[in-house]
């Protein structure tokens, strides 16, 4: 099996991160057309067609993404000016010209209806969310053709790389003879379907999957795909270590992009940062105890809104509460703000029999979603 992490050629991006380490945004931004530029053979021209785009490396890619992420602390890169694409209203690998001015005004590209020229564009960190890169955006650059939707494409079809590096690194450091839990569970959750190449109904479809319901506000749907998504790693843990504890395990790298599409696509109505908002706010969080009691949980159900949810029916062998049509197919600020991820405590114990709304505070504490003081 081919390393879907390799790349195609080796690339530098030494001056990139230190231009991002610096935050020299705007040297930043000129390098990195110069490095699509690079992959694509295409640094002559100085521009790259849709052909070059949709070849472009996506190890090269994903990288190029993520230096501009971290550097910027999530408020540059590719991966965020897909997401505000999408979001507008566009479909990945489609310009359209209304979708772009709806995208321009939200990134900071226009103003008072007008584009502006890339001079005029505000290379700070104090720029709108997705305002960088900028070089290879349609509307202030004509570097790429297709501009953002272009790129957007090809980062989406990067997917599966994207994840298979972010776990590689998460795995690092893992031996065959590692006793860590963690590095236990890799093996046990590959035997669970988490296969190395995240081929057929691997991880990478359903993010897809979870992302096209997200879109269209299909919020049941999508709260069921990402309790489907996660399970893998608690389904996998209890049934090589019969133990329950299974949340703190889920990987980050896996946790912070279904948060990313949950905050995104609600306006940041939904999603576990969301919901740690709303426990900050309430005074839940940080928590002082190990174990939540009664009171805690209760009000965790009040503040989320888990307890406007119809009973469950009495003659049913479980408690998961049925959702409400009321929540599902409109705008986000119908629903009270933190309801969505619910169905990832359905079965948290017993994985086929109930409902406990303590799985919000056993996240991976490395994620940084379930504080405590």
């Amino acid at each position: 099996m081919s390393n879907p992490v390799k790349q195609k050629q080796e690339m530098d991006f030494a001056r990139l991160t230190e231009e991002l380490k610096a935050q020299n945004w705007r040297s930043a931004d000129a390098e990195t057309l110069q490095l699509l530029l690079k992959m694509s053979d295409r640094t002559a021209e100085g521009w790259l067609n849709k052909t070059d785009v949709e070849k472009l490396d996506c190890a090269a890619l994903v990288q190029i993404d993520r230096l501009w992420i971290e550097r910027s602390k999530n408020q540059f890169g590719f991966s965020q000016q897909r997401l505000i694409w999408l979001s507008a209203g566009g479909n990945v690998g489609q310009y359209n010209p209304k979708i772009a001015e709806k995208f321009g005004d939200r990134v900071g590209w226009r103003d008072r209806g007008k584009w502006l020229t890339y001079n005029t564009l505000k290379f700070s960190i104090q720029a709108p969310k997705g305002h960088l890169p900028a070089a290879t955006g349609n509307g202030v650059s004509g570097s790429v053709w297709g501009g953002v939707a272009a790129i957007s494409k090809r980062l989406q079809s990067c997917r599966p790389v994207e994840l298979a590096i972010a776990r590689q690194e998460y795995y690092a450091n893992c031996s065959d003879r590692s006793r860590d839990r963690r590095c236990l569970l890799k093996k046990a959750a590959e035997r669970w379907g988490e296969t190395p190449d995240w081929g057929g109904k691997g991880i990478a479809k359903l993010f897809d999957e979870l992302e096209r319901e997200l879109s269209q506000r299909q919020w049941i749907e999508a709260d069921k795909i990402t309790r489907i998504l996660l399970d893998r790693y608690r389904q996998a843990n209890l049934a090589e270590f019969k133990d329950s504890d299974s949340m703190k395990v889920i990987p980050c790298y896996l946790l912070k992009p279904v948060d990313d599409l949950w905050m995104e696509y609600s306006q940041g109505r939904f999603g576990l940062t969301a919901q740690s908002e709303v426990l900050f706010d309430r005074k839940i969080f940080p928590m002082p105890k190990a174990r939540p009691d009664f009171p805690t949980a209760t009000a965790t159900n009040t503040v989320l809104g888990w307890n406007k949810l119809p009973d469950a029916d009495p003659d049913s062998n479980h408690i998961h509460k049925p959702y409400s049509p009321a929540f599902n197919a409109v705008d986000p600020q119908r629903i009270p703000k933190g309801f969505y991820p619910y169905d990832m405590g359905y079965s948290y114990y017993t994985y086929g029999s109930g409902y406990n709304g303590e799985w919000r505070f056993y996240l991976n504490p490395a994620c940084g979603f379930n504080p405590s003081s």
